[in-house]
Formats: structure tokens, C-alpha cells, sequence
């Protein structure tokens, strides 16, 4: 099989003005996973979703509403780091640290540090936000060509670091191929970003590493090593594919923690997306060996939880709600 071409391009990141100096916990911090469903600035560039395009409901003022909301969210929240996916650009970064940091008495809780990246010609991307400082940011794309169908339209995978207590910890950010267009047709592309991020495990054993994001893929639909009776909360349950044709490295991937599951294997309730009546587990948080993950919760106790718990989508024409998808939140350290 003809090996991936990585192709490694410039990532427009940035780092916000000022000194970190915000308190930092004594051993850990707090990660926030959240898809926002297509975050849209009130500019047409041409490349929004057509239903964005199209509505007399969207623009300056909608946007302004929206970013209120978010930035409402993110206080209540007020974890140190925040992923997020379908973010459009840049400038809706320093729109949120801008609006946070002229409602915050305190500059130094502010979240001081971003990063984002899209593609040329996409519509949305990811970005992070935080309060301690992210350096060694680059992306990582496919190009695929051995399939029998052409490689759609993949966003890509973002390494970073995030300085921690003297320490960097390794992020990956993630938003892998729907399932749009048939779930058995696209199947193939995520089983191709699966492997490039089992290979970056595979490459830092020695470093802290999270993975974090929207994969489009039920954590049941992932290969499973939970072994039965388990004590540990944080052994790892998960083995991240490399998806080879060579059937001796088909048994070689990345054993990682997955909070989905607890040390009973169970899963934890509710999922993160609800999906024709159905709880889907597909926004995630994975960790090597060389990180604990505590205190795993769907965050339900906010204005974007509606009843029975179901996330608000965003509607564009009433400029109600939030997200199809609920954030998702993780205390971390290093082991």
C-alpha cells in the first residue's frame, strides 16, 4: 500500500498579548471539548454553508448575539483550555478572548493563548483557547490516492504543546470525516485519520499525549482491550488502529485511555450528541500512559442542555440555542 503523504502546512496560530500569570492548579488542569456547530462570523467570504449565505437572519448583530452566548458559556465553564471544532477563522478567537477580557475583573484569568487552523478553501476548522502558553504547532493532512474513490474534503489533524507547570503536554485536535454521503462509504477516511494519529501516539511514549475532539465515531466503534476487573480508572481500555495491510503491524497500535468507559466498562451517561433518538459518544478525549484522566463529565447544567438532557442546536433563523453537541470535560495530569 503506498505509504501517506504527509503534507505539513503553515498553521495560522497566535498568541494573545500580555504575561501568563493566571494562579495555575498544583498538579493539574482542566480541558474542555466542544463541536459549536457551524460558528460563522457575521462576513460572507464565500465560503459558508449555503444555508448561512442564503438567511436574511444571519449577519453583525446575529453573530454579536452568538458570541455573547458562547463567551456566557465559556465563563460558567471557566476550564483552562477549550477545544473547539467548526470555528470559521482566526478572528473569532480574539473576538471571544476580546469580549472575555472586558467582563473579567481579573486579566490574569483571562485566556491568554490560541491556535487555528482550517484548510484552504474550507469552511470551518478548530481552534484552541487557553490560559497557559501553546508552542511546536503544526498540522497534519492526507493525501490519498490508492483508494478506489477520491479522498473527500478531510480536515487536519493539529499537534501542539501546552505548557503546564514547567512541563509540556502533547495535544492532538481532532475533527475526523462524517458520516454524510453513507456511513460504510466514508468509513475508509476515518479509518485513514484513525492511523495518523495512532502513529503520533506511537511516536511520543515518553511524552504526556491527549487527543481530543469531534471523531465522528462512537467510542463502541473503536477496538476495545478493557480487561475485565480492573482497578485501575485510568488503564487504558483503548487500542487506536494503524488500519495496515501487513498483518503483523495490523497488531501494533496505540493502547489509550478512553473516560467513556469506566473501570467497570460501562458506559458513561448521557453521550455528547443525540442522533434520530439515540445518544451517540462521538466527541472524545484519549490519553497515553503518561496521563491521568479524572473527573470525566458531559456538561449538562448550562443554557445549551435542553430537556432530557439533549443539546440546543443552533437555529439560524430564530438565532436560538447553542450546539447539536454537548461540551465535554476532563481534569488532567501528569502521571
Amino acid at each position: 500500500m503506498e505509504k501517506i503523504r504527509r503534507i505539513f502546512y503553515s498553521i495560522l496560530a497566535f498568541i494573545f498579548s500580555g504575561c501568563f500569570s493566571a494562579r495555575i492548579p498544583a498538579d493539574s488542569f482542566s480541558i474542555v471539548n466542544w463541536n459549536v456547530q457551524t460558528f460563522f462570523d457575521g462576513n460572507n467570504d464565500g465560503t459558508e454553508y449555503s444555508n448561512f449565505k442564503k438567511s436574511q437572519s444571519w449577519g453583525t448583530e446575529a453573530y454579536k448575539k452568538r458570541l455573547e452566548k458562547l463567551c456566557a458559556a465559556i465563563n460558567s465553564i471557566n476550564a483552562d483550555v477549550f477545544v473547539f471544532e467548526e470555528i470559521e477563522n482566526a478572528g473569532i478567537l480574539y473576538d471571544i478572548s476580546n469580549f472575555l477580557a472586558s467582563k473579567s475583573w481579573n486579566s490574569k484569568e483571562n485566556w491568554r493563548y490560541g491556535a487555528f487552523s482550517k484548510n484552504p478553501g474550507d469552511s470551518i476548522g478548530c481552534a484552541v483557547l487557553s490560559k497557559f502558553p501553546l508552542s511546536e504547532i503544526t498540522i497534519h493532512n492526507l493525501d490519498i490516492r490508492t483508494e478506489n474513490s477520491a479522498q473527500p474534503s478531510m480536515r487536519p489533524l493539529i499537534k501542539l504543546n501546552i505548557l503546564f507547570n514547567g512541563r509540556n503536554f502533547c495535544l492532538f485536535v481532532n475533527h475526523w470525516k462524517s458520516k454524510s454521503g453513507g456511513t460504510e462509504e466514508s468509513e475508509v477516511w476515518r479509518n485513514w485519520q484513525e492511523k495518523v494519529l495512532t502513529e503520533k501516539f506511537l511516536e511520543r511514549t515518553e511524552t504526556p499525549v491527549i487527543a481530543c475532539g469531534d471523531f465522528n465515531r462512537d467510542i463502541m466503534e473503536f477496538k476495545k482491550i478493557y480487561v475485565a476487573g480492573s482497578e485501575n480508572e485510568n488503564a487504558e481500555n483503548i487500542e487506536l488502529r494503524l488500519f495496515s495491510v501487513n498483518s503483523e503491524a495490523e497488531n501494533v497500535g496505540a493502547a489509550v485511555k478512553s473516560p467513556w468507559l469506566n473501570k467497570t466498562g460501562e458506559l458513561e451517561e448521557p453521550g455528547s450528541y443525540y442522533f434520530n433518538e439515540n445518544w451517540e459518544r462521538i466527541d472524545h478525549f484519549f490519553a497515553n500512559d503518561r496521563i491521568a484522566l479524572e473527573n470525566f463529565e458531559v456538561l449538562t447544567e448550562g443554557e445549551w442542555c435542553g430537556e432530557n438532557l439533549i443539546p440546543k442546536p443552533y437555529k439560524i433563523y430564530t438565532g436560538e440555542g447553542f450546539s447539536d453537541h454537548l461540551p465535554i470535560k476532563c481534569i488532567v495530569s501528569a502521571k
